[in-house]
């Protein structure tokens, strides 16, 4: 598939996902009233999940930031990073992000932001160690591919909203387990309706969880492939990607919900039989076998 279908496809599906992840957290909450006996939980629920939406988009980006360990650096800090990213924004035809650096000793790297005109890069300090130029070159263009796809506001936004969704389940199963005593209300006696609660609570969050992974693999691919284009040369990405994988040294600053952020898995994967539904990263084999067989246009897309 050509880069132009693969990133119109993308788009499309974007706010898609951004509704869905806001009905998931609307179903926690309308399990709530309906367990409760209380319809003040369900308008609640719609209410905190658009307002979380609305935080993602503006904040979501500081918060993996945050999360990752990042310090701004400007060009008398790393002029040689800073020279890179700018040649590369210009051939993407987008504007230079700021970049970042973490601490973090492990190999890897990754885009946020809610636009191109408010975006950001993170390079942990162990792919600077890691990567040759022509490597490097490799992931800053596989960053800005996601920048220039807008994939990084999905991304953020499936952050946040997973993290919120898997505390209301938490905060809702532990609202099943200590009000056990208290049968006030029809819903809490009803067999039924116990059940379709407890669905929910564990559902909930598994299936927002699946949703960030296979956002992430579609969209790893895509970069990958847009990748490319910035920089006419498949073998500096495959060489970093076989490297990334490869790297023995855990992420030092990683949390479950921006896992799906970074160029390569910040830790180790499922086994092959669970890596496609389990894993927010394809297997290295079918992405190097993607950048080796696919045939992209020289043409960056707009």
């Amino acid at each position: 598939m050509s880069v132009y279908k693969l990133q119109a496809k993308n788009v499309r599906n974007t706010w898609l996902l951004i509704f869905l992840f806001i009905g998931l957290v609307s179903a926690v909450f309308y399990a709530f009233s309906w367990y409760l006996n209380s319809p003040a939980f369900a308008i609640f629920g719609l209410v905190l999940s658009l307002f979380q939406a609305f935080a993602a988009y503006f904040f979501g980006d500081s918060i993996a930031l945050s999360v990752a360990g990042g310090v701004q650096v400007n060009e008398q800090q790393s002029p040689q990073i800073h020279t890179m990213v700018e040649n590369l924004s210009k051939i993407a035809g987008i504007p230079k992000p700021r970049i970042f650096i973490s601490p973090d000793q492990s190999a890897n790297a990754f885009a946020c932001g809610r636009d191109p005109q408010h975006a950001s890069i993170c390079l942990n300090k162990g792919i600077l160690d890691l990567l040759n130029k022509a490597e490097l070159e490799g992931v800053i263009a596989h960053e800005l591919s996601h920048i220039k796809n807008r994939d990084i506001l999905i991304m953020t936004v499936t952050m946040v909203l997973t993290s919120i969704i898997s505390f209301l389940s938490d905060i809702g199963t532990r609202a099943l387990l200590f009000s056990g005593s208290n049968r006030d209300s029809d819903n809490r006696s009803n067999p039924v309706a116990l059940i379709l609660y407890f669905a929910v609570i564990l559902l909930a969050p598994i299936v927002s969880t699946i949703i960030a992974m296979a956002v992430s693999r579609s969209r790893e691919y895509l970069a990958d492939a847009t990748a490319v284009v910035i920089t006419r040369y498949p073998e500096g990405l495959i060489q970093a990607l076989e490297k990334l994988y490869q790297s023995p040294v855990p992420s030092q600053h990683y949390a479950t919900s921006t896992s799906h952020f970074y160029i390569a898995p910040p830790k180790k994967q499922f086994g092959k039989q669970l890596q496609t539904l389990f894993s927010t990263h394809p297997s290295i084999e079918d992405r190097v076998k993607a950048l080796r067989q696919e045939s992209y246009t020289a043409e960056v897309v707009d």
